[in-house]
C-alpha cells in the first residue's frame, strides 16, 4: 500500500521496525475497504516506554486514532493494530446497519405503494 506512512520522533527507527510496522499496517487493509492514508507514529516516551500513535484516514467516515504504550516496541504496534481493527470493525458495523435500515424502509415504501 503506498498509502503507509511511518514517522519516527525522539528515536533513531531501525529497517526491522519500519518494515514491521508497515505489514502490520498493510494487515489493516482487509478489515475495511475505504482506507485513505495510514500514518503511524513511533516514539518514545519519558519513562522508557514505547509510544505507538496510528492515524487511519477513511473516506466514509471519521478518522480513526489509536495510541498503545509498553516497554516492547513490536508490542506496542500489535497493541495499536488490534485496536484499530476494532474500531474499523465498529465503524463497519455500522455502515452495515445502515444500509440494511435504508433498504428494509425502501421495501416497506414500495410494498405499501403496490397494496394502493
Amino acid at each position: 500500500m503506498d498509502n503507509i506512512t511511518v514517522v519516527a520522533r525522539h528515536l533513531d527507527i531501525t529497517e526491522a521496525i519500519k518494515n514491521y510496522a508497515l505489514q502490520k499496517a498493510e494487515k489493516i487493509k482487509k478489515f475495511f475497504e475505504w482506507i485513505l492514508h495510514v500514518q503511524v507514529t513511533l516514539d518514545i516516551g519519558g519513562d522508557s516506554s514505547h509510544l505507538v500513535e496510528m492515524v487511519v484516514s477513511v473516506s466514509r467516515g471519521p478518522t480513526i486514532v489509536a495510541e498503545a504504550a509498553d516497554a516492547d516496541m513490536y508490542r506496542s504496534i500489535d497493541m495499536v493494530v488490534d485496536k484499530v481493527i476494532a474500531q474499523l470493525k465498529k465503524h463497519k458495523g455500522k455502515i452495515e446497519s445502515k444500509t440494511v435500515r435504508k433498504k428494509k424502509r425502501f421495501e416497506g415504501e414500495t410494498e405499501e405503494s403496490e397494496r394502493k
